[in-house]
């Protein structure tokens, strides 16, 4: 929806690999969601993985379990 709202072109959702990663923001548990549409480079197992720039083939976004809701969609930018 997000996307869509701001004219931004995705890659097919087939192309993306995730990676998910529990935080605690306060005393709030969430899941962290890392999306790129590149094959991932090995290391991507044992080590979360930042990309900064690349477009709408790189986003994350939080989700919070006890809500059952995403937060805070966020797609990169370009150089």
């Amino acid at each position: 929806m997000q996307a869509a709202s701001s004219r931004r072109d995705l890659p097919a959702w087939s192309r993306y690999s995730f990676q998910y990663q529990g935080r605690l923001e306060g005393e709030k548990k969430v899941i962290f969601v890392n999306a790129f549409c590149i094959t991932p480079p090995t290391y991507t197992r044992d080590q979360f993985v930042f990309v900064f720039d690349g477009g709408p083939c790189f986003f994350n976004v939080k989700y919070d379990p006890q809500k059952k809701q995403f937060l805070d969609l966020m797609f990169n930018g370009h150089a």
